[in-house]
């Protein structure tokens, strides 16, 4: 309760910022018992000159980089520094490079595409590390000719970075696996191509890692922040755990494989299997790096105030299933392997266009949409007898508006594996799939749709009813929502032959069930494949 009030005032502070309302965001900073932490960021944010819209002068850089280094400061690390002259604050970032360190080969594997200028500086910033036994591995994800040049410029900086060429865009994990196979180092860690590292980084990482042998792997944490500087996310504080500083020994990559072979998302299964494998990992609990903020990129876009995309649940929820199942005898992942073959499902939007994957469907018999986090009917043995045989089949997770707040990341019921056993494919919201049949199996996502339609597009749609008095749906609001989302017409299903008895007792129809309806759809499938 007393986290739930701390995130109240700091989203109650954040608001009237986001709004531009700088003096209203004072006084609330001034009036509200603020954690410690969001206050201090608040308090740095308004001094910011970028930030606020005011002229970048020197004494103004001067007094908010006193306080934008104060968690720097406390972490016995040398001050940033940007200039009051600078176009992008964030690209314009420095600190002094200390006494040189020596110590194993260490491998820095940086994946892009199309990148912009922010790849120079964070180039720059592996240059100056104290840390000097550096290789950089640059890799470019088929940007295309029009990036040349940067690349060029890029590889020039420092004499200690490669660039490896991707001859197809196959996302960041892809491009990680293949600069894995030319890695040269005792220890392989990675950078994003628009972030800053901070000159101690690679060695404060090493020198965790050789105080530690036993340790498979280190990290460090962030400060997160906009092009400007500034470090407000609605509902999130500024210095979390740093997921691409995640320092790899080669001895740890030979236990586990490599990354996971999906557009987004590996990173994270990477570090839950190792631990599962092979221990925890150490942190320096250190601000280490400031990796950038941006809207709409492919990682930001899954997250939200108390919101996950139902994809990255899936692929989470896939993944954590898989890795219970891993035993010392377990093989390492295989990357080119599981690009073809998949050691867990994932969402067919994480393996969209992965050179030399699978092809995915290009259509389904029957869809399934629903909110795996409520009651369903595919949860338990009993749901197997829903998903009709002989049949391509898949399932969308939407959550249902109107059931009340969401923990995140939230928990599936057994539903979920009928995936990860293959009986059917995960497809996502975005998925402009066709299918024969979609079956809603919840009606709250119709009677009241969310923002986020599902793109699949059905030949005929039909929903689960019951009669139970206690479950009982809006049929008039299911109906509108239908109308809204597909523009189909409704046919109701039950779930047996009891329900479609009263059923019709009360509609004066017969009513199938989901069975029947499943059974003559697969009788008509076999019956086109059997005519000439």
């Amino acid at each position: 309760m007393f986290a739930q009030m701390k995130r109240s005032e700091q989203l109650a502070v954040q608001l009237p910022w986001f709004a531009g309302d700088f003096t209203e965001a004072r006084d609330l900073m001034r009036a509200l018992p603020l954690a410690p932490e969001a206050a201090a960021d608040l308090e740095t944010d308004l001094a910011n000159p970028w930030a606020t819209g005011v002229e970048p002068t020197p004494d103004r850089v001067r007094q908010w980089l006193a306080l934008f280094n104060r968690r720097v400061r406390d972490a016995g690390l040398a001050p940033v520094s940007v200039a009051a002259d600078a176009d992008n604050p964030f690209d314009a970032l420095t600190a002094p490079t200390g006494p040189s360190v020596d110590g194993p080969l260490v491998t820095v594997i940086m994946p892009s595409y199309a990148p912009d200028a922010g790849l120079l500086n964070s180039i720059r910033s592996m240059a100056a590390q104290t840390y000097g036994n550096l290789e950089v591995l640059l890799v470019d994800d088929a940007s295309g000719p029009a990036y040349g040049g940067l690349y060029d410029e890029a590889c020039a900086l420092d004499p200690r970075v490669r660039l490896v060429r991707m001859a197809r865009n196959g996302g960041s994990y892809l491009g990680r696996n293949a600069a894995l196979a030319q890695a040269k180092g005792r220890y392989i860690t990675t950078q994003d191509a628009d972030d800053w590292s901070h000159p101690d980084r690679m060695a404060h990482q090493v020198a965790l890692l050789e105080a530690n042998p036993l340790a498979p792997a280190s990290r460090s944490d962030a400060i997160r922040a906009l092009d400007d500087l500034s470090l407000q996310w609605l509902g999130y504080d500024s210095q979390r755990r740093n997921a691409s500083s995640l320092m790899l020994r080669r001895s740890t990559l030979a236990a586990i494989g490599g990354f996971d072979t999906t557009r987004k998302g590996a990173d994270s299964e990477m570090h839950e299997r190792l631990e599962r494998r092979l221990g925890p990992t150490l942190d320096t609990m250190t601000p280490l790096a400031i990796t950038r903020l941006r809207l709409g990129s492919l990682s930001r876009s899954d997250f939200r105030y108390q919101w996950m995309s139902p994809d990255r649940v899936l692929y989470s929820t896939s993944y954590r299933a898989y890795h219970r199942s891993l035993t010392p005898q377990t093989p390492p992942l295989n990357p080119a392997e599981q690009v073809r073959h998949r050691a867990f499902p994932a969402p067919r939007a994480y393996q969209r266009a992965l050179p030399g994957g699978a092809t995915l469907p290009e259509r389904y018999d029957v869809v399934y949409l629903l909110d795996l986090s409520l009651p369903n009917a595919l949860d338990g043995a009993a749901g197997t007898n829903l998903l009709g045989r002989g049949l391509r089949a898949a399932m969308i997770h939407q959550e249902a508006a109107g059931v009340g707040p969401r923990r995140r990341p939230m928990t599936f019921g057994t539903a979920i594996q009928h995936a990860l056993d293959r009986r059917v494919d995960l497809i996502s919201t975005v998925d402009a799939v066709p299918c024969e049949l979609l079956i809603v199996l919840t009606p709250e996502v119709l009677e009241l749709p969310s923002e986020d339609r599902p793109q699949v597009r059905p030949q005929h749609l039909a929903v689960l009813a019951t009669a139970d008095s206690e479950t009982q749906i809006d049929q008039l609001a299911v109906l509108e929502g239908a109308r809204e989302v597909f523009d189909l017409p409704v046919e109701f299903l039950v779930g047996n032959l009891r329900e479609a008895e009263e059923w019709q007792q009360v509609t004066g129809e017969p009513t199938r069930t989901v069975r029947g309806a499943l059974g003559e759809l697969a009788a008509a499938k076999r019956s086109a494949t059997e005519t000439p």
